[in-house]
């Protein structure tokens, strides 16, 4: 049975990103898949340290991050997965530093210093990149660190996981329930909870449509 593992790096484990990463779960679960969705937040972890064990010839962690923390048994489920998801909302214009710190060593236990690019990922991998966002979809072309930074980490998914890696955007995403609140002079909130009722459903069923199509 195909695994699908998918990981929230958003802060909220509840909000917008996880609801999207949730729809991609129950889709590779129609299919027949394995799912799993695991929220970094919460979990006391940090990004690499540069030690190297991972790198180490004949080393008893070659090959795989050495630290022995919270995100350890997510990394190892990572190992064994058929299929990873990771998501996070888009911070000044980047991925969380939850999600980064994650990245990190996910990306570098499997990376080689060769010129082949060879990947110490034990399998081809399907994977995508999902990320949640405030603005417009047509903003986007005016955010040129967002298609940078997207399009990097798609690289290096593609580069260690061997597989096309899938690019998910979910824009104009509603921040508050009451925006009444909040200090806030830029985002309507009428437009807000309009577009969070009738387009956040269909970026759903995308995201669910994506999950079965991940894992077939």
């Amino acid at each position: 049975m195909m695994k699908l593992l998918a990981i929230n790096g958003s802060p909220r484990k509840t909000r917008n990103t996880a609801a999207i990463l949730q729809s991609m779960v129950e889709g590779a679960i129609e299919a027949g898949a394995e799912a799993t969705l695991v929220p970094l937040a919460g979990l006391r972890f940090r990004g690499c340290v540069s030690c190297f064990s991972c790198k180490l010839l004949n080393g008893p962690s070659y090959g795989r991050c050495a630290l022995r923390d919270d995100l350890a048994p997510i990394l190892d489920m990572a190992h064994e997965a058929d299929v990873i998801v990771l998501g996070s909302p888009f911070y000044f214009s980047e991925e969380s530093s939850l999600l980064r710190a994650c990245e990190e060593r996910l990306w570098f236990q499997y990376s080689r210093y060769d010129t082949e690019n060879v990947t110490l990922s034990p399998a081809k991998k399907a994977c995508a990149l999902v990320y949640t966002m405030n603005i417009p979809e047509e903003a986007m072309p005016q955010y040129l660190l967002k298609g940078a930074v997207s399009s990097f980490n798609r690289a290096v998914m593609e580069r260690i996981f061997s597989c096309p890696c899938e690019l998910f955007f979910c824009c104009d995403t509603l921040q508050f329930e009451d925006y009444a609140k909040y200090d806030n002079r830029i985002f309507d909130p009428a437009h807000k909870l309009e577009r969070h009722r009738n387009v956040f459903p269909k970026d759903r069923e995308r995201a669910r449509e994506l999950g079965r199509k991940l894992v077939s």
